[in-house]
């Protein structure tokens, strides 16, 4: 069996070749030998954690959960996890702006650290929600936590802004023994609480009680984020394209993946209609990631079929800034059979990328793979202009909101005009969406635009079937 170092031990054969260099050509190996172990411990403690606030992150949280339930049904015991949400974050972030709202973030974050005892594990799922794992604990102290918690928060952060009304709502669950609930089930169970909380008024505490259990209801309704989970393991999620057409050739080029969910009663339910609760939930990266898996599937079939296809996909700006999605794209690439050369990747503006530098990094990645990215709704949401100075793209889509008024709209004109000559001077095309009627088709093909989607082009259709008759 090979034999491996970890970082910061002695190795004895990298010692015997430094021994044989001179000393100056010894310092310069060793400084770099230095800084790539800097580099690697910095980039593992990155891979677990919350870049604003140091917590562990939401997939790291779930393999210590994973890790403990299984203990307790195995060996006894018992635990809580506690799921805590801001409320009204988006609010502050409206009113005062994103810096107030990561402030007030890492308040939240510290007294969390405060509070909780050495061994309880404490985690940012998502923007504004966060967890703790309290093994070995009953019931009365897991509520005695949350009360804590939550009084703490109603006081006052002292954080000189006008945050006097912040206040946290509090789910916890209780699990162990045998028989008992796995960790998604655990997980779901305290964040259906905790939106119990927030329907009841916010700024209290719920805990779960399981169908028939006393001491609350007999069933509490699935949360909109429950469902989202229900709809990734039960198969639910479906895939419709919208054709992407020349305004050259009027011919399609390419045709951009829109998500849906199947709804309790069969109907198809629009990414519009939950997309938000999975950012707030922190489920958006595994939507990304189903997305990513089945795009790369039908790319790679119509590859086989001697009928190649390219497709869009959306990314969130959560997923931008996390590694473990890129490293997912990569794996997939690297297994499958889908040409990277038709993929592109759609940076959606529904999530704030808090980092430019780490979204630049996810798009330089993309395009070392071979993959296209695109801008997507530009003209709207935050700092475009900061997107096309940082972060590399092939493509620019122009929102919607600048199209759809365009006959009748100087000012709409002016815009994308605007954008087809700065796209032009960058060597970049350009896609217009939402297009409705003939004459808008004809105005942006005038104007130089290269591509268009929208309803007069082309209406969503399912996507396996669609892709077959391509």
């Amino acid at each position: 069996m090979k034999n491996h170092i970890r970082p910061g031990q002695p190795d004895p054969a990298l010692d015997a070749v430094l021994e044989k260099l001179a000393p100056e050509d010894r310092a310069v190996v060793q400084g770099a030998l230095e800084r790539a172990e800097k580099t690697e411990a910095e980039l593992r403690f990155l891979a677990d954690h919350d870049s604003l606030t140091g917590l562990l992150n939401r997939r790291r949280f779930r393999v210590e959960l994973d890790q403990y339930v299984s203990f307790t049904a195995r060996y006894g015991g018992r635990g809580a996890v506690m799921v805590i949400d801001i409320d009204g974050l988006k609010e502050v972030n409206d009113s005062l702006g994103h810096q107030a709202g990561d402030t007030l973030i890492r308040r939240v974050a510290e007294i969390l650290r405060e509070r909780v005892r050495a061994t309880d594990l404490v985690a940012r799922l998502s923007g504004d929600e966060f967890a703790v794992l309290m093994p070995q604990t009953d019931t009365a102290g897991a509520m005695q936590l949350g009360e804590d918690l939550r009084a703490q928060v109603a006081e006052g952060l002292p954080l000189n802004l006008d945050l006097a009304d912040a206040s946290i709502s509090v789910g916890i669950t209780m699990f162990g023994g045998q028989g008992g609930m796995g960790a998604e089930a655990v997980l779901v169970a305290a964040d259906q609480a905790m939106y119990q909380a927030k329907a009841e008024g916010r700024n209290r505490i719920m805990l779960f009680h399981s169908p028939g259990e006393s001491g609350g209801p007999a069933k509490r309704a699935q949360t909109t984020s429950a469902r989202i989970r229900d709809a990734i393991t039960q198969n639910r999620l479906r895939l419709a394209t919208q054709p992407i057409r020349s305004l050259a050739s009027g011919g399609i080029e390419r045709y951009e993946l829109l998500l849906r969910m199947t709804g309790e009663d069969g109907e198809l339910l629009p990414a519009a209609s939950f997309i938000e609760v999975a950012e707030r939930s922190g489920m958006v990266q595994e939507l990304d990631r189903w997305v990513v898996a089945k795009a790369l599937e039908m790319i790679g079939e119509r590859e086989r079929a001697g009928a190649p296809v390219s497709l869009h996909m959306n990314i969130s700006g959560a997923s931008m800034t996390d590694l473990s999605v890129l490293e997912f794209i990569e794996r997939r690439l690297d297994e499958g059979e889908a040409d990277p050369a038709r993929c592109t990747f759609e940076i959606t503006q529904t999530a704030r990328v808090e980092d430019y530098e780490t979204a630049a990094g996810f798009a330089d990645r993309l395009t070392e793979f071979g993959c296209e990215v695109a801008i997507d709704d530009y003209g709207t949401g935050f700092g475009p202009f900061a997107y096309l100075q940082k972060v590399p793209f092939d493509v620019i889509k122009i929102d919607g909101t600048f199209i759809r008024d365009l006959p009748r709209n100087d000012a709409d004109q002016l815009t994308v005009k605007a954008i087809v000559e700065i796209a032009r001077g960058l060597g970049k095309r350009t896609i217009a969406e939402f297009v409705e009627d003939e004459e808008t088709r004809t105005m942006l093909q005038g104007y130089g635009v290269d591509m268009a989607q929208g309803y007069h082009l082309g209406r969503p259709a399912d996507a396996v079937e669609t892709l077959a008759a391509a």
